[in-house]
């Protein structure tokens, strides 16, 4: 007998059995029920072929009510049939990591499937949870994750080998679909301008570029720079390089929604842990921006490593510290299954050598001695307004900046710190969150002003500080 574990992650849907991967794959498959022979399989080679007959969305759909996952069904049947199914033998048993984006409700749909497809589930447990403890974190540990459409972070409280989740955020519309479509307009508009080839406008091109867009982000993200290759239709082949700078642009929308959600879940009074999944430093831009926050020690979370971490889940290692550890079963299980919020592990498992610690430690941070704004250094004094007309010695910015107030926020210094007030209408952003009247900096932080609006980096210069 052996325990199988999978973690429900669509961008990377992952099984493992006793601690060993079986496979990872996207859940982009096959959705047309005249093709019975291929309902259900992994179609990622065709979805811009063959759009209408592809789905990407079936798991997004869980979270859109009764009628969209009702629709959404037949294909999640089909591929836990063909990713599930076929890995599961007599007397085996099956433990699901649920992301943050897959909320209860959800979860109801998911074991009505497993049930029809006579899947052993024995136990549900949050993905969160299970990479904290699997990898042996303690404190606060906030945990992102990216889906094919979503973009999510729990926070994570962990100590003495339990870790339970607290709390979790979700952006929907996002993720690496809507990524990969910014990457590939980006190409497209770059082949545009060089040769008047659109690589969007045949299927069989946009599917070559579909496929090869990650591996030239990578590139970008590692080496500065990409260069791609496209044949044409009866001509020479195009080929365009572009800038890491120009992919990690198109990952903005992104990089906001990981900073935002961020500035939720994090202590607004303490250091923590930042647990990254290692796909994310194939972003170009997204690692540096995420690990340049004040106070935060980052940490990478190997590929494959949850579907590793739950199928190796002894029978005793669910945490009980709390009444609201675990959250009863689903209302559509048949049998009790429950859903487990805490773990707990008496060591750290194998996944845990594989992770890679970056960012440095989790010290509090120095606190800023400049502003740097448009190539300039500018020295924080007592108080230095911001803004179209500033006072004598502050920052002007320049007229026709959208969403930028005459006087939008001050910066001021004591001996207690460096604080900013927010004085506008459209709002200034700390690390990506809002801020509301007043809020402390650090080195490190960024500060945005206005929407789409401009961006300030702090900085320590001097005094025994190290600049950021």
């Amino acid at each position: 007998m052996s325990m199988l574990g999978a973690h429900l992650d669509d961008a990377a849907l992952a099984v493992a059995r006793d601690g060993v991967m079986l496979s990872s794959a996207p859940s982009i498959v096959h959705a047309d029920p005249a093709d019975p022979a291929r309902f259900g399989r992994a179609a990622a080679d065709t979805a811009r072929r063959s759009p209408h007959q592809v789905s990407s969305t079936h798991w997004s759909s869980l979270a859109r009510g009764a009628e969209a996952s009702r629709t959404a069904t037949p294909v999640l049947r089909a591929e836990l049939r063909e990713r599930l199914a076929a890995s599961c033998g007599p007397g085996d048993t099956l433990r699901l990591a649920v992301p943050a984006a897959l909320e209860p409700a959800s979860l109801a749909w998911v074991l009505g499937a497993c049930r029809a497809e006579s899947l052993p589930v024995t136990a549900l447990h949050d993905a969160a949870a299970v990479a904290v403890a699997a990898l042996g974190l303690e404190g606060v540990v906030v945990v992102l994750e990216a889906g094919l459409y979503h973009v999510a972070a729990s926070r994570v409280v962990a100590e003495g080998g339990t870790a339970r989740r607290l709390a979790s955020r979700v952006v929907r519309d996002a993720g690496w679909m809507p990524l990969r479509q910014a990457w590939m307009q980006t190409v497209a508009e770059a082949m545009l301008l060089r040769s008047r080839f659109d690589p969007l406008h045949d299927a069989a091109t946009e599917q070559r570029l579909f496929d090869r867009i990650d591996t030239a982000a990578a590139e970008a993200a590692s080496g500065g720079s990409t260069t791609l290759e496209l044949p044409t239709t009866g001509g020479p082949a195009v080929s365009v390089t572009l800038s890491r700078d120009q992919l990690a642009a198109a990952a903005r929308p992104l990089q906001r929604a990981a900073l935002r959600l961020i500035g939720d879940l994090r202590p607004s009074d303490a250091s923590f842990t930042l647990l990254i999944p290692a796909a994310w430093n194939a972003v170009p831009g997204l690692c540096d921006a995420l690990t340049a926050m004040p106070g935060v020690r980052a940490v990478w979370l190997p590929a494959g490593s949850i579907a590793r971490a739950v199928s190796q889940i002894p029978p005793d290692a669910v945490g009980r510290s709390a009444a609201t550890d675990d959250v009863p079963a689903v209302e559509a299980a048949d049998e009790g299954v429950t859903l487990h919020r805490a773990v707990t592990f008496a060591a750290p498992l194998e996944v845990a050598a594989e992770s890679v610690a970056a960012g440095g430690s989790a010290s509090p941070p120095a606190p800023p001695t400049h502003v740097l704004w448009n190539g300039a250094v500018v020295a924080l004094s007592e108080a230095i307004e911001i803004g179209r007309m500033p006072a004598p010695g502050g920052i002007r910015l320049e007229e026709g900046l959208a969403g930028v107030s005459r006087l939008h926020c001050s910066l001021r210094a004591s001996a207690q710190g460096v604080e900013v007030v927010d004085h506008s209408r459209h709002g200034t952003w700390l690390n990506g969150r809002r801020i509301v009247g007043r809020a402390a900096l650090a080195a490190g932080d960024r500060l945005r002003l206005g929407d789409p609006g401009i961006e300030l980096a702090l900085i320590a210069v001097g005094g025994g500080a190290d600049a950021r």
